[in-house]
This record gives C-alpha cells, structure tokens and sequence, in this order.
C-alpha cells in the first residue's frame, strides 16, 4: 500500500475534472434539489467556479449535494460577491487541484480532514493479472484464485454492467433487491446505514436510473444464475469508477465475495479502458488492500475575514467538524450506529435463532431420513449461509449432493456428498 503525497496525485489531474464528475450535471442536482432543498433555491456565486449552492441554516451557503458527492473541486476568482457570507463545502479533494486565481485579499478558508480514500491508479498495470502480482503476495493471489474458482464450480456465476441505454423493469429490480442484500448485510453487522434511510435511499433509486443512461453512473451485478448476490453502484467521470455503494449476500461470505465482486469489477475497467477504480471514502480493510494509494477528503468553509459574524459562523463549523473527526478516529461514530441499531431493532436479535453444525462418520440408516431440497423448505432462510459453506469445502453444485431431513425431530437436516457429512441443528 502507498501513502500518497500530493504531487503524486498530479497523475490524475485529467481524471476527474470537475466539469466530468456526476455531482455537477443538471440531473444529480435537480433530483438531490427535489429531495432534500425542495423548496430553496440553487444559487451560484462569480467568485467560486464549480460548484452551486442553497442557503441553509445560520444563512450559510451548502453545496449541492452535500455529503453525498464523491468528491469536488472548486476555482476561486477575484469577485466579491462573498462579502458577509459563509460557505460549506463537502468532499473536496484537494489532490484535483483546487484552484486559486488572484485570491481576494478578504476571503477565509478552513479547511478540516474528514474521510480517508482509497483507489487503484490502473495507468501503472496493463492487465488484472500485472494487478495482482504487484499488489499481493503469491499466497494471497492463490486464496483469490481459489476463492473465484469455486464460487464459479459451485454456482452459475455471471456478471452484468448496467450502463448506458436499460431496460427500467430490470432496473427496477436490481435496485429494490439491492435494498434486501444492504438490510441482510448490515442485520448481520447489527450497525445503522446512513444510505439505507428512506430519504437518501429515494434520492438515490430516482437519481441513478437517468444517470447510467448518461453514463455517468452504473450498476455492477454477479449474479448467481438470475439472482444477484453482488451489487455495486458506481459514478463515472472521463476515465475513472468511483465505487459509490456496494454490498454482497452474506450466505456467499465462505466464498470471500466481496474480493471476488472487486476483482470481476476491476476486469471490467481494464476491459474498458478506465484510469483509476476509485473506492471513495471511508475505511474498510479491503480497500486499504487492494488500493495504490491513499488520500483525504476535506471539508472547506470558505468566509469573508472582514466580517464578524462571518467569521464565527466559519470556526464554529469548523470547530464542529474537527470534534467529528476526533470522535470519528476514536470509532465513537461506529458505537454510536450500533446503539442506533439496537433501538431500531431491539426485537431482532431476540428472535434469531442459532445454528449448529456437526461433522458426521457416517449418514444414519436411510429409513430414519427423508431426502428433502433444504433450499425450499421453511428454513430455507436460516439454513442457505450453512449449505453454500459445505459446498464451498466439497466443491461441488448443489444439485450434486444429497440433503435429508431426520423423519423423527424437528429442525435437524443432514448434508452429504457421500464422503463428507454435515448435520445442521436449528437450535431454539
């Protein structure tokens, strides 16, 4: 992993200009505006380039979109019209370079570290496999291979890029089965997720569909036969993937899907000519892993010096936004999601029910059995994880091995490839 310094980022400089990032179009801001600003209005100022605003509480100018961009850049110009005026400005990257002509002799600027980001500089590799070897050891590039290889033995993986001109009914079910993959996910986590509240979920399913047929979004599915089991949703700028939102089906987690999902979407940008897979951010193992570099996001406020009340608006903001970023650090945030969690859901977890798992010699007399299809029984929810982990040791379709049901209790169901024999008890 290397740790970026500015001047190494000067490589991407033609990578995500401003004018090319999704965040600026007319169509993220008009739909982000009928969200979250329905009755402001979008206002933009001769002094600061590239970016829009609404004026919100205490009078200070927001940009549009907040903290849903995946990053911004802005260009100061010599005008006044920031006079007895804050600004607050998300998710700015300062590795594009912001710009600063002929600074105005009065004008302010905070700035706070906020996210660590990650991404993987494509122009240093000329094929996935060039990838991997400069990025993980022999061993490491073996589990992964071996973790491709039988997800693809086991099940009938294939994988699709929504992008471009859709079809809005399969549109429509990716999204809403991306919603049922994030609630599983973050069930078994047991930690609140910003995206998956209502307002910004809404926001998100009416924005993305237009943006893909722009091409400046996308949605990235395995599936598994017709089901997906992978979903990323992606914006595009010029020549880079800036991964947005993704999640993976848990009961695939023996398979390590979320390296196999990655590794299939990094294919696809070698494939398709794109410079830079950006994870955006946020830190996560795997991102710090699989990244080229790393680099910060920052919050701007940007004030007029020569007016008080402006310049207590802006170290207010400011002093706030460095108290986020200290709790932050001492994963304060990750708590408190939790505890979120648990009065959200505080009767989930009383009824789930746990599962144990016995290795068998050998399988009980036939006659004590019935031969069921587990994956359709009542159970089939609680029991799909187990069955997908014994096909991961077997290496094997399930409609190669035998599952059983013992005729005398209740809950207890027998696995076997006839070497190898599973009992999974649903305990109460």
């Amino acid at each position: 992993m290397l740790y970026a310094k500015k001047d190494k980022f000067l490589i991407f400089m033609n990578l995500m200009e401003t004018k090319s990032t999704p965040f600026s179009t007319n169509t993220f801001q008009k739909v982000w505006k009928k969200h979250f600003i329905k009755n402001k209005k979008i206002e933009s100022f001769k002094f600061l380039e590239g970016l829009n605003f609404y004026k919100g509480r205490f009078s200070i100018f927001f940009n549009i979109g907040r903290n849903l961009t995946k990053g911004n850049s802005y260009t100061i110009k010599n005008y006044k019209d920031y006079k007895n005026k804050v600004f607050m400005i998300y998710d700015i990257l300062p590795h594009l370079n912001t710009q600063i002509n002929d600074f105005p002799k009065n004008l302010g600027i905070l700035k706070s570290t906020q996210y660590p980001g990650f991404l993987i500089d494509l122009n240093q590799y000329n094929t996935i496999d060039d990838y991997l070897l400069n990025t993980f050891s022999k061993n490491t590039r073996m589990k992964m291979r071996k973790f491709t290889k039988r997800l693809d033995k086991c099940f009938n993986i294939s994988v699709k890029m929504l992008y471009g001109k859709i079809d809005k009914e399969e549109y429509n079910k990716v999204f809403d089965y991306f919603m049922t993959l994030l609630q599983k996910r973050y069930s078994e986590k047991q930690i609140s997720y910003n995206n998956m509240q209502p307002d910004e979920w809404s926001f998100y399913k009416e924005v993305a569909l237009p943006l893909i047929e722009e091409k400046k979004a996308s949605l990235f599915v395995v599936y598994d036969d017709q089901t997906p089991i992978a979903i990323t949703y992606n914006y595009h700028t010029d020549s880079s993937l800036i991964d947005a939102i993704t999640v993976f089906d848990i009961d695939y987690s023996k398979f390590n899907i979320g390296y196999v999902n990655n590794l299939k979407l990094l294919d696809w940008c070698f494939d398709n000519d794109i410079k830079t897979l950006d994870f955006s951010k946020g830190y996560f193992d795997y991102k710090k892993r699989m990244s080229s570099m790393q680099y910060d996001f920052e919050y701007h406020i940007i004030f007029d010096k020569k007016s008080i009340l402006s310049k207590l608006k802006a170290y207010g903001y400011h002093n706030f936004f460095k108290l986020k970023a200290y709790l932050r650090n001492k994963n304060i945030d990750i708590k408190f999601h939790k505890f979120t969690y648990k009065i959200k859901y505080k009767n989930q977890s009383k009824l789930k029910k746990k599962i144990e798992i016995t290795k068998l010699d050998c399988l009980p007399s036939l006659d004590k059995l019935s031969e069921v299809d587990i994956l359709l029984t009542e159970d089939n929810s609680l029991l799909r994880k187990h069955v997908y982990d014994f096909l991961y040791l077997v290496v094997q379709p399930y409609n190669e091995i035998k599952s059983y049901k013992i005729k005398s209790k209740e809950g207890i169901y027998i696995l076997s490839n006839g070497k190898l024999n599973h009992q999974i008890k649903i305990l109460e």
